[in-house]
């Protein structure tokens, strides 16, 4: 068993033992369909009710000590410079840059560079199908963390995962060797606890926090997404609680707007875990924030 890797990312502590930290949660803005995205190429936006969503979700994360971050999606260059200008100079906030095009996640990489955010930024992600050319970027851009995709869909495992994490693990710089979030993916709506156990045993043999999103399944849940949004926030709320319950370090939840939903059913499931580790240790009791201090 390897020892537990704690990352800083901006104001927050990832990963360590389970219940040390609390489980980070990571909310999407500026996603395609989303009503304050008025132009998805342009990145223009509803910039006040960006504002208003951000100051909203960070209030209620703040409330319970729940760590959050911003997860910033752009399709293009145009947008996720004005994405990425509007959220760092505005928040203090950490922010993960997510695109599906490498192109667009380098771009936003230089952008926080030149911005002097590059502390609170999260590279999401690193794959065994990245370019060389996004690993250079890697090596001379050093962002706090970096998200390595370990997934393989068609060999979906525990040691498939391991070859995938070690083999871009040797690619990287080696000041970023441990600033990794390995994101074991879930395949659909009923994987969860099948992806929960990959992820607890990758969490064991490399000491490295562990994460992804459990919100993907819930969206391609045909029955659930027919209920209403209180239905759905629910099971939401639940599943995060239950991958908390398996040691996962960092989840992503879907659009922003559902951290105001969910932050305190997320927050009794970080004290659950802290309880129990202070049980086996009382010297992990701790003085950072955490939601164990807010909630009683």
């Amino acid at each position: 068993m390897s020892k537990c890797v704690s990352l800083t990312i901006g104001p927050y502590c990832i990963g360590g033992p389970i219940g040390l930290h609390p489980t980070a949660i990571l909310g999407t803005i500026f996603f395609e369909g989303q009503d304050l995205l008025l132009d998805p190429d342009k990145g223009d936006f509803d910039v006040e009710k960006a504002r208003g969503q951000i100051e909203a979700s960070i209030r209620s994360a703040g409330e319970v000590a729940v760590s959050l971050l911003l997860d910033v999606v752009a399709d293009t260059e145009e947008a996720i410079s004005k994405e990425l200008d509007f959220v760092i100079n505005e928040f203090e906030v950490p922010f993960v840059i997510d695109s599906s095009d490498e192109d667009v996640r380098m771009y936003g990489l230089e952008i926080a560079s030149r911005l002097s955010a590059l502390d609170r930024a999260v590279y999401n992600s690193i794959g065994a199908d990245s370019s060389e050319e996004e690993f250079k970027m890697i090596q001379n851009i050093h962002p706090a963390a970096v998200v390595v995709s370990a997934i393989d869909a068609s060999d979906y495992g525990v040691e498939s995962a391991l070859g995938t994490i070690n083999s871009i693990r040797d690619r990287l710089p080696q000041e970023l060797e441990h600033k990794v979030l390995l994101d074991i993916g879930f395949l659909d709506e009923v994987s969860v606890k099948i992806s929960c156990k990959i992820a607890q045993e990758l969490r064991k043999k490399t000491g490295l926090p562990v994460g992804g999103a459990p919100c993907n399944g819930l969206h391609m849940w045909k029955t659930l997404k027919a209920r209403e949004e209180e239905t759905f926030l629910s099971v939401l709320a639940s599943t995060l609680g239950y991958c908390t319950a398996f040691g996962l370090d960092f989840l992503f939840v879907g659009p922003l707007r559902h951290i105001k939903h969910i932050a305190w059913a997320q927050a009794a499931s970080d004290i659950y875990n802290r309880y129990y580790l202070m049980e086996k240790d009382r010297s992990q009791a701790g003085d950072q924030e955490h939601p164990i201090h807010k909630m009683f």
